[in-house]
This record gives structure tokens, C-alpha cells and sequence, in this order.
């Protein structure tokens, strides 16, 4: 399985982030902590794992708080050489889509498409050896079980042993797992090919049965339902039959009452006209008695007016000479306030241009140190454009060390090294040389030995050629590089590079502290702030405090000297002030005390005429009424319309008592209710009568269909359909019987698989421990112990970092063993307990797997990993995700 790219949106606190892989070699996803690392895992996991709809807590925990939107988790893979894309969204929307973006194949959609990927990995991918190569950030590093489950590390290892299985012959395992698989699935055991089918088709041969069944119960239904609609229409036209007869007497009752209103309505008429007539003349009496009541009325108020106008007289006199004597007293008050406020004016006039003149020394200061700044930023950049190396530079050049220190590894590894000891001299290649002192090298030519009369020719390995040409390709793309940059070695590039970091740290700080004086401002605002200052300075004349020489008026009315401070001043002002307060009180009291007395005594005159006027108005408007009709006359025409009234409501009430008694027998209510059931019951007759014909041809429709012969064949075909399922359940038990027999017999010889997984583990290791390192092995392949050189030690007693050095070497020794026929390795941040001596090691460990294997490194320290040879880098940002 290779993975080409992988993307989450809205998972956990990750709102988006996309990473696109290569299908070989090593690929470091660097990001901080908290940035989401762990979380494209774990979201890998769930899309492979869950369907959409899943309700599982680890779902649900996956939402973003607080956010009501889809998590969508997508990928796109290659198994078996098809590649595809494949898509879920789940908690809102809960969708899921699996698109073959090489081929014309029809994409899938919802559980099927879940369903297919599901038995594609199950069937395709080593789900054993996905989980052991992984390495989880919140999971302890364990070993690697390698002679357990996962089958395609087992084929690399038989192949690996010599070619030939050595644990038995694979092709009969192979065909009894073939013969498995034809009836049950490889993982979960559950139904599959021939015997899905024949329990797909014992399950339709049961449905037919029970629907032939339930067809022909549909006769005897058919000839209830007749029944029952026939009993529905007889009960129909009997209900219809008495609701004509009701409606037709309603009618005529209807007809009475129509009668019956006519002549109360007449009688309402007439009371209405008589009780207008009553309410005419009583009206009129009302506005007589009222019009009497007014003039006794206005009488009184009079009177009572001409006295309150003069008392109101006698009470304005000695309110208005007080108001005389508080205006006097008042004035005199904001006169002395005049006096004391022209003083402290002046003083505080003097203070404002010793303020402006401090402002000015500071503008000047802080002007003087913008410039200087200013100066030295300049040599900052000045320097840093001459000591900044290209982009990314450092890092090739770091990476080309690493390769050449690789080659040069490899050199040495692919050479044998010949030792001469001994007492008498030798020829090598045509040169006499003393074994005596001992002598030994590296041979990387054909080299001829001559001992006396005997020759002996070393050839060095087939790939020696090969070896020396990569570490001289090495060696020039490093010398290319140093060239392009200008340096000579990759420290002096990376002391460079530390010139222009400390460069770049002096400009930020210079920028800010600048930023710092300058605030929310400009220059060009500090300048214009100081010419503006300047000017303000010259243009005011320089004249001194007058305050001394003006006498202050003492709460006493004595003249005392000028205050010499700003705060005598503003307590002889403040006094001022508060006599004033108390001055313009009084007056405004005793002013508006006048003001109301004046006010109460107009407005006691007016209401004073105004009353002698309506009275006036009273008495002439009685005269005029009583010349017209006399108060006797009205009394006694209201006693004669009250009779009349009386009389026609008495027979408006008779009326409306006949209209009550006939309304009571025959409301509208009914007629219209019963008029409403009459076409209510019409048409339910009508469709009674034809749901009575339409059962009626049912029953014979239904009669003459063979029903019981199709019960009896549909009976036939699910004893054969179970006859068959059966054998295959059969079949399918002891295959499984005999594949888990085998595998069995197949796991005790295990022992078999050490040697090639020996040698992969201890090649690995020593390029980190170097040549003397060696581990011993138990039967499942996990490591016992740890040997370099004379020590021993029992893995349980190693130090974390070398468990930890170990769990990784062991990974990618699984790896490369399976090659092509792997899965990605995922290392999450590891390399934490290495001591930064062997990080550089691990990293050409991690980087041997890259020819064949697809290597995904998860760091917060990408400084860890920087030993591994052409590894390619995705940079996450910071964000808020839930577990990293």
C-alpha cells in the first residue's frame, strides 16, 4: 500500500491541512506542538476503520468544540497498483465517496464504498504489519513481534532463507487458504463468494415461500373486505334516508322564524323612537338644572376671587425689596471673582511654557536617538545583505555531508580488508612487502598474493566499482556546493548562516525599539510636534507673574497681598467662587420668590375677571331659556315620554320571547349542520356502493390465479436452496479447520526465519553501534539481549533511548525486508530519549528503507532527523489541535 496524499478538514482543532507524499523514501511532517501531527494519523485510522454514520466516542471527540460542521477525512492510495481516492465526512453530512482516479471504473458511494475498501485492505493489505510498523506519539515503544501474523513479512523471510519455505510447502497452505476464502473472509470469517450466495439464495427461495403464502391469504382478505364494505353501504343508506326527512322539517321551521323576526324587528323600530323622544326632553331638563347649578356656582367663586386677589397684594410688597438688597450683594460677588481669576490666568499661563519648554528638550532627545538607531540599523542590513547565504543552502549542503558520509560508509563496507602476519617476506600485486611488522588493507582492485611458490588473488565485491563512483559523486556535488556558496566547509556555511541569524535578530530589535520611540507616530509627526512646539514658545511674549502685585479682597472685604503659588491663587479663586455660589442662590431664591408672588397676584386678577364674566354669561343664558319654555313645562314632558317608552318595549319584549321560543325549537345551526351531513352521506353512499363492486371484483379476480400451486414450487425451491447452503457451511468448516491446522504446524518452525532477520537487524545496527554490535533473538524475532563489542546486556535492562534506537532499526528492518510489498512506516516523534551523537546514525538507518518503502517521520524537532539523507519536509503551522 503506498500513500499519496492525505487531508482533514475541521478534525479536532485542525481546520485544514493537506500533505501530499511520495511513493518512496522518507517524508517529515515538521510542525509544533499542538499543530495536528498525531491527528492525521489518528484521521487516517478513522477512515479506514468507521463508517460515516459511526456514532463512536472517538467520532464524536474528533468534532471541533463548539462548531456545528462536518470532520472530513480524505486520502488517496495505492493497492495493488490501482490508485484511488477515497473520502468521508463524518458527524454532519455523514458521507462517503471512493472515486479510481486511473481507470474508467464507476466510483462508489455510501456503505459500499466503505465496504469495498473494508475487504480490499483485508484481502490486499497486511493490517499485522500496518500496525507493528507504527509508532505513536501516546503509545509506549514497544517491540515488534515480526514471527507473528503478518504474513508478507513471513514470504520476505522464506524468501530471504534460501528461497524455499522452510516451514512447508506454501502451495498446499496456499490452495487450502484459497479453498477457505472461497466460502469465508480472511479476517473476520463471515460468509464470502459461493457460500454468501447460497445463503443469499436460501434466503429469497424463504421470502418467495412466505410471499406466495401471504398471496394466497390475499383470497379469504379479499372476501372479508367484501363483507365488511357491504355491511359499510346498507348502514350508509339508512343514515341517509333518516338525514332527508330531518332537513325537510328544519326547512319549514326556518321558514316560521323568518315570520317571527319581521315583526320584532318593527318592534324595535318603534321603542328606538319613542326612547329618543324620552331621552329629547330629558336632556333638555338636565341642561335647565345645570345651567342653574352654574350660576349659583360662579356666584360663589366670584366672591372668593376679590379676596384672594388682595391678600395677594399685601404679601408682593417685602418680597420684592428683599430681591432688591441679594441683586446688590451679588454683584459686588462677581466682581471679586473677575479679580482673582485674571490672577491665576497669568500663573497658569507661566506654568504652560515651562511644560512646553520641557517637551521640546524631550522631542529633541528622543529625535537625536531615532537618528542614531536609525544609523546602526542600516549597518545591520548593510551586513546582513553581504553575510545572507541563498535559501535553503545550508540545508543542501547538510544533506550532501550526510550523503558523502553515507558513501564513504558504504566504501568502506563493500571492500574486504586483508590482514598479512608472519615471518617471511610477500610480493602484493607485484610489490615485496615484510609481514614481520604486519600489514593490512582494503582491497578495491583485483590483487594478486604470492607466498613463496603460491599466488592467491583477492577480487573484491561486484558493486566496489559502483561504491567508489557514488562517494566520488558525492564528494563533487559537496565541493560544487561549497563553491556555488562561497565557503569552504559546511561549519564555515553554517557559521555564516549563524552571522546572518544573529544579524536578523540585531534588525528586529533595532526595528522595535525604534517602534518603541516612536509609539503610534512618524518622525515627520515628532518633528512637525517640535517645530509646532517652537514656534509656540517664541511667538508667546516672556512675561512674568502678575499675581504679587494684584490685591487679593479677604472674606472680610480687606485687601491682602497676591498669593506667590499656583495653590493660593486657586484656594482665594475657589473661595471667590463659592461666595459667588452662595450670593447667586440667595438672589435667584429670593427673586423667584418675588416672581411667584407677582405671578400668583396676575393670575388671581385674571381668574377674577374671567369669573365675573361667566356669570354674566350664566345669568343671561337662564333668562334666555326660561323665556322660551318654563322650568314646569319640561318637567312634565319628560313624565309623558317616559309613559310611551314604557309601553312599546313592553311590546318589543313580547315579540322577542315568540322569536326566542320558535329560535329554541329550530336553531340555523341545525339546518345548516344537517344540510352538510345530507351531502356528506350522498357521497359516502356513492363511494361505498363502489368500494361494495370493486371488493366484489377482486374476490373474482383473485379466485382463478393458481395461487396454491405457487405456494407448493415456492416450498420446493427453499428445501433445495437449504440442501445446498448446508454442503457449503460443510465445505467451508473444514477448510477453515485445516488452514488454522496448518498455519499452526507452520508457527513452530519459526526458528527458521532468525538468520535472514539477524542479518537484516544487525546491518542496520551497525551503522549505529558499529561493527561489534550484535543481538540475540527469541522464537517470535523480538530481542532478548544487546551485545557491542564484549558487553551484554538484556534488552528489558536498556536505557530508553536505546529501546528506543532499537524499535526504530527493527521497524525498518521489517521494511526493507518486505520491500515493495509493504506498507508506510510511521514514526511519531521518536528520537526524544537519543542522545544527539547517534541521532545522526538513526538517520541513515531510517534512510536505508527508502529505496523501497515509504517512511513518514512526525516531529515537533525536525533537528532530530536531520541525518537522513534526501528526506523531504512538510511544514505544519500552529494551530489548537486535541492531541499531538
Amino acid at each position: 500500500m503506498i500513500l499519496h496524499r492525505l487531508c482533514i478538514e475541521d478534525f479536532r482543532g485542525v481546520a485544514r491541512e493537506e500533505v501530499h507524499l511520495p511513493p518512496r523514501g522518507v517524508f517529515v511532517i515538521e510542525g509544533p506542538n499542538e499543530s495536528g501531527k498525531t491527528s492525521l494519523m489518528d484521521a487516517l485510522e478513522m477512515l479506514l476503520e468507521h463508517k460515516a454514520s459511526s456514532g463512536r466516542a472517538e467520532i464524536k471527540a474528533a468534532s471541533p468544540l463548539g462548531r456545528d460542521v462536518s470532520v472530513v477525512v480524505e486520502a488517496e492510495f495505492t493497492i495493488d497498483g490501482e490508485r484511488m481516492r477515497y473520502r468521508k465526512e463524518f458527524v454532519r453530512g455523514k458521507k462517503t465517496s471512493l472515486e479510481f482516479t486511473d481507470t474508467a471504473r464507476v466510483a462508489l458511494s455510501g456503505d459500499d464504498a466503505h465496504d469495498y475498501v473494508r475487504d480490499l485492505l483485508d484481502r490486499r493489505v497486511d493490517r499485522s504489519l500496518w500496525r507493528a510498523l507504527r509508532i505513536a506519539q501516546d503509545e509506549p515503544i514497544g517491540q515488534v513481534e515480526a514471527g507473528k501474523g503478518m504474513d508478507s513479512l513471513r514470504r520476505a523471510l522464506d524468501a530471504a532463507a534460501g528461497g524455499e519455505s522452510p516451514t512447508g510447502d506454501d502451495t498446499l497452505v496456499t490452495r487450502v487458504a484459497e479453498e477457505r476464502n472461497r466460502y469465508l473472509t480472511a479476517r473476520r470469517g463471515e460468509p464470502t463468494g459461493e457460500l454468501a450466495r447460497s445463503g443469499m439464495r436460501l434466503a429469497e427461495a424463504q421470502n418467495a415461500l412466505a410471499a406466495s403464502r401471504a398471496r394466497l391469504a390475499e383470497l379469504d382478505t379479499a372476501v372479508a373486505d367484501h363483507s365488511g364494505q357491504t355491511a359499510v353501504h346498507q348502514t350508509r343508506e339508512s343514515s341517509l334516508t333518516a338525514v332527508v326527512a330531518e332537513v325537510a322539517r328544519l326547512e319549514e321551521a326556518g321558514r316560521h322564524v323568518a315570520e317571527l323576526r319581521d315583526t320584532c324587528r318593527s318592534a324595535e323600530r318603534k321603542v328606538d323612537r319613542t326612547a329618543v323622544a324620552h331621552e329629547a326632553s330629558s336632556r333638555e331638563l338636565r341642561e335647565r338644572t345645570e345651567l342653574i347649578n352654574r350660576r349659583d356656582d360662579e356666584q360663589l367663586r366670584t366672591a372668593g376671587l376679590r379676596d384672594a386677589v388682595a391678600l395677594a397684594a399685601q404679601r408682593l410688597e417685602p418680597a420684592e425689596r428683599r430681591a432688591r438688597e441679594a441683586r446688590t450683594a451679588l454683584e459686588v460677588a462677581e466682581g471679586r471673582v473677575t479679580q482673582v481669576r485674571s490672577q491665576l490666568d497669568a500663573e497658569r499661563a507661566a506654568r504652560e511654557r515651562d511644560r512646553r519648554r520641557s517637551d521640546l528638550t524631550a522631542l529633541d532627545a528622543t529625535l537625536e536617538t531615532l537618528l542614531s538607531v536609525g544609523e546602526e540599523l542600516a549597518e545591520r542590513e548593510t551586513e546582513l545583505a553581504d553575510a545572507e547565504l541563498p535559501e535553503e543552502s545550508v540545508e543542501r549542503l547538510r544533506a550532501a555531508d550526510v550523503s558523502l558520509r553515507e558513501a564513504v560508509v558504504r566504501s568502506a563496507a563493500s571492500a574486504p580488508r586483508v590482514e598479512v602476519t608472519g615471518s617471511d617476506p610477500i610480493r602484493v600485486g607485484g610489490d615485496t612487502v615484510d609481514a614481520s611488522r604486519g600489514w593490512a588493507r582494503e582491497i578495491v582492485e583485483d590483487t594478486v598474493f604470492e607466498v613463496g611458490a603460491t599466488s592467491l588473488t583477492v577480487f573484491p565485491a561486484g558493486d566496489t566499482d559502483a561504491v567508489r563512483r557514488a562517494e566520488a559523486a558525492a564528494r563533487s556535488r559537496m565541493t560544487a556546493l561549497l563553491d556555488d556558496i562561497g565557503v569552504g566547509s559546511l561549519a564555515a556555511a553554517e557559521q555564516r548562516a549563524r552571522r546572518a541569524d544573529g544579524l536578523r535578530a540585531d534588525i528586529v530589535a533595532l526595528r522595535r525599539r525604534r517602534a518603541d520611540l516612536l509609539g503610534a507616530d512618524t518622525p515627520d509627526d515628532l518633528t512637525r510636534r517640535r517645530a509646532s512646539l517652537a514656534i509656540a514658545l517664541e511667538s508667546e511674549p516672556e512675561t512674568g507673574t502678575t499675581t504679587a502685585t494684584c490685591p487679593v479682597k479677604r472674606d472680610d472685604g480687606s485687601d491682602e497681598p497676591g498669593a506667590e503659588s499656583l495653590s493660593d491663587l486657586t484656594a482665594a479663586f475657589a473661595a471667590a467662587e463659592d461666595q459667588l455660589s452662595r450670593c447667586r442662590a440667595e438672589e435667584r431664591a429670593v427673586a423667584a420668590e418675588a416672581e411667584t408672588l407677582r405671578t400668583d397676584l396676575a393670575t388671581r386678577a385674571a381668574l377674577e375677571a374671567e369669573a365675573s364674566g361667566r356669570l354674566r354669561e350664566c345669568e343671561d343664558a337662564l333668562d334666555a331659556a326660561r323665556a322660551t319654555t318654563s322650568d314646569h313645562e319640561l318637567a312634565a314632558a319628560v313624565d309623558h315620554t317616559k309613559q310611551v317608552a314604557d309601553s312599546t318595549r313592553e311590546a318589543a319584549e313580547h315579540a322577542r320571547a315568540r322569536l326566542d321560543d320558535a329560535l329554541a325549537d329550530a336553531p340555523p345551526e341545525l339546518l345548516d349542520n344537517a344540510r352538510a351531513s345530507l351531502s356528506a352521506l350522498v357521497a359516502e353512499e356513492r363511494e361505498s356502493a363502489a368500494a361494495v363492486a370493486t371488493a366484489l371484483g377482486r374476490v373474482n379476480a383473485i379466485g382463478d390465479q393458481g395461487r396454491l400451486e405457487e405456494v407448493a414450487v415456492a416450498d420446493r425451491e427453499a428445501e433445495a436452496a437449504q440442501r445446498e447452503n448446508d454442503a457449503r457451511w460443510r465445505r467451508a468448516r473444514a477448510a477453515d479447520l485445516l488452514h488454522r491446522t496448518l498455519e499452526r504446524r507452520r508457527s513452530e518452525a519459526l526458528l527458521a526465519y532468525q538468520a535472514p532477520f539477524h542479518r537484516a537487524v544487525v546491518e542496520l545496527g551497525s551503522l549505529v553501534y558499529g561493527r561489534e554490535f550484535d543481538v540475540r533473538l527469541g522464537e517470535d524475532l523480538t530481542i532478548l539481549s544487546r551485545r557491542i563489542g564484549e558487553v551484554t546486556v538484556d534488552y528489558e535492562s536498556l536505557s530508553g533511548g536505546a529501546r528506543e534506537q532499537l524499535a526504530v532499526i527493527v521497524r525498518i528492518a521489517c521494511a526493507r525486508l518486505v520491500g515493495d510489498n509493504g506498507v508506510p512506516v510511521f514514526l511519531d516523534d521518536t528520537m526524544g530519549y537519543t542522545d544527539p551523537s547517534r541521532r545522526l546514525t538513526m538517520g541513515a538507518v531510517i534512510a536505508a528503507a527508502a529505496a523501497t518503502s515509504q517512511v513518514v517521520v512526525l516531529t515537533c524537532d525536525r533537528a532530530r532527523f536531520a541525518g537522513i539523507g534526501g528526506a523531504r519536509t512538510h511544514v505544519m503551522q500552529r494551530g489548537s489541535a486535541s492531541s499531538d
